[in-house]
């Protein structure tokens, strides 16, 4: 459970900072001043300090000097309050280390600071970290750390031996040494991830290193590495930044999910939940290549439910809508994983059928239309036509498409409920 020391004069505004903190399930030790501020925090285990300006044995911004003189608050959030704002105090104690100053007055900013704080603080991260580091003793702080996060470790000494596990394992974030056993760097950790296929390449990268001087940092940064710690590692910032690393990669996948969502539902009809004429465009190209290249028969079958606008007029739109997920639902059921099966408008549905002969889809497209016949879609009497043509040679879709659409409106004008080839026009 996270821990506060509150540091104010006045039990009134104790009580009433203290209820903030209370609505976040954050448990609060309270002191009336530095001199009990300063002892409670050399007690340790707090995980947040929040006092006022005035504290009647001291002043905060000469508190909170204090605090790190004695080290008795390293990674904690200091917060402190005002009665009046005065930009020259607030200067002051940011310049002493306070992390935030907040007026007494507006204290809904400081309720909204603290629900930041305690949701990233209550964080628990996922997933497996690649941890490159030939210190026995900075491995093992680094673990301790990580696994407190919810994180779980798999530690290399070399970069050779980091490298080679890349292809095979799924990690989530990657922190590397910069100077490790063996020939090869953490620069060369770095390059490797970057080099991966695919998103495997946009792992975040945290790397460490003792040597703090610009040029290296940039070296590292240019190589790829999302951002850089200097050792030795101070618990709080390492959690910080590996939080916020893990976090940006969290809002990047969801990003990428809604965008392959966004790119689906463009190539998806939204009442039958079938591809769409869209879908069925972009792949024709690949299944005419594949159908020439491999010399596999490529037969398109257009579909069309009969008297659809009877439907409609008689039961209603509802009713017909249903008529057609129905008949989608057969369609779908039927087809094959190696057939390409669209709702290409209306009342109308495209199947192409990739390696059949001309007999066996004529063959499959007269078992489809007894299926039809006899489901009674929506709890309608309901048939389809179909056409069929088989793909020539040096014949373009439109032209495929063409006869198929022909031998449709036969199929239509010879009574409906009926399969008619191409074949069989010409």
């Amino acid at each position: 459970m996270l821990k506060a020391l509150l540091i104010d004069p006045s039990r009134f505004q104790r009580s009433v900072i203290e209820s903030i903190f209370r609505r976040r399930d954050v448990e609060v030790d309270m002191a009336d001043g530095a001199v009990a501020g300063l002892q409670a925090l050399a007690q340790g285990g707090y995980n947040i300090l929040c006092f006022s300006l005035e504290l009647g044995d001291m002043r905060g911004p000469e508190f909170y000097r204090e605090v790190r003189r004695r080290r008795l608050a390293e990674g904690v959030p200091a917060l402190m309050l005002a009665a009046t704002p005065d930009k020259r105090v607030f200067d002051d104690a940011i310049a002493a280390g306070v992390t935030e100053c907040f007026p007494k007055a507006r204290l809904d900013e400081l309720e909204q600071y603290i629900g930041q704080w305690e949701r990233r603080s209550n964080r628990r991260l996922s997933g497996r970290v690649l941890l490159v580091e030939d210190s026995d003793t900075a491995a093992q702080f680094c673990s301790e750390v990580m696994e407190r996060l919810g994180l779980e470790v798999s530690r290399y000494r070399t970069a050779e031996e980091a490298i080679a596990t890349l292809p095979h394992e799924d990690y989530r974030i990657v922190v590397t040494d910069f100077v490790l056993e063996g020939l090869q760097t953490g620069l060369s950790v770095i390059r490797a991830v970057r080099a991966l296929p695919g998103r495997k390449a946009e792992l975040p990268i945290l790397a460490l290193s003792a040597l703090d001087n610009v040029a290296r940092r940039v070296e590292i940064l240019r190589a790829g590495a999302n951002d850089f710690v200097t050792k030795p590692v101070v618990a709080e910032e390492l959690a910080a930044r590996l939080g916020n690393l893990l976090t940006l990669r969290m809002l990047f996948e969801q990003l990428a999910a809604q965008h392959e969502l966004v790119k689906e539902m463009a190539v998806r009809d939204a009442l039958t939940s079938l591809h769409n004429r869209h879908h069925l465009m972009a792949e024709m190209p690949r299944l005419l290549l594949a159908a020439r290249e491999n010399e596999q028969p490529l037969t398109l079958v257009v579909i069309d439910v009969d008297h659809f606008k009877r439907i409609n007029d008689h039961h209603g739109h509802t009713r017909g809508d249903e008529v057609l997920v129905a008949v989608a639902r057969l369609l779908a059921e039927a087809a094959s994983d190696e057939q390409l099966l669209v709702r290409y408008g209306g009342e109308e549905f495209v199947c192409v059928l990739l390696g059949a002969t001309p007999a066996q889809a004529e063959d499959d497209a007269d078992r489809l239309r007894e299926r039809i016949a006899s489901a009674y879609p929506a709890g309608i009497e309901v048939t389809a036509s179909f056409g069929l043509a088989t793909l020539r040679p040096g014949e373009t879709f439109d032209q495929l498409f063409s006869r198929a659409d022909e031998a449709l409106y036969e199929a239509k004008r010879s009574g409906r409920n009926c399969v008619v080839s191409a074949d069989s026009l010409f």
